[in-house]
């Protein structure tokens, strides 16, 4: 389900732990530019951060996620939590590794990202200026 609240640009969507959810946490971020009027590089960026996390969140957090849109001034910041404890551990692949590229295009094309931590799992966020 998709919650916005157009008074601060802030949209949530509630993502099962399987794999159609990466499409539509893309499908979720680009409406979501969209409605708050975004640049197109920006919504290009967002959508690629959207699913390296939410894949991120499916393959090794194995629980359902939370993925949150908001525009607080000038920046997108976007979030996945999830009930999963463990941190993400942005890997060092081979250039013949088939996967653990994720956290590291995160750390690359964002321009802060993080993690926050709570009793009920993690939130990984990235942030990308307008």
């Amino acid at each position: 389900m998709t919650s916005y609240d157009d008074l601060d640009l802030r949209a949530s969507l509630g993502l099962a732990a399987e794999p159609a959810s990466a499409a539509a946490a893309r499908r979720f971020i680009r409406d979501f530019c969209i409605a708050a009027d975004l640049p197109d590089d920006v919504c290009q960026k967002a959508a690629l951060l959207v699913s390296e996390l939410v894949t991120n969140a499916i393959i090794h957090g194995r629980t359902r996620a939370t993925l949150t849109a908001e525009r607080p001034g000038g920046c997108l910041r976007v979030s996945v939590q999830d009930s999963n404890p463990h941190l993400p551990d942005p890997a060092n692949p081979t250039a013949d590794s088939e996967s653990g590229r994720g956290m590291r295009i995160v750390m690359t094309v964002a321009d802060r990202w993080g993690v926050d931590t709570s009793i009920d799992g993690k939130a990984v966020w990235f942030e990308l200026d307008l």
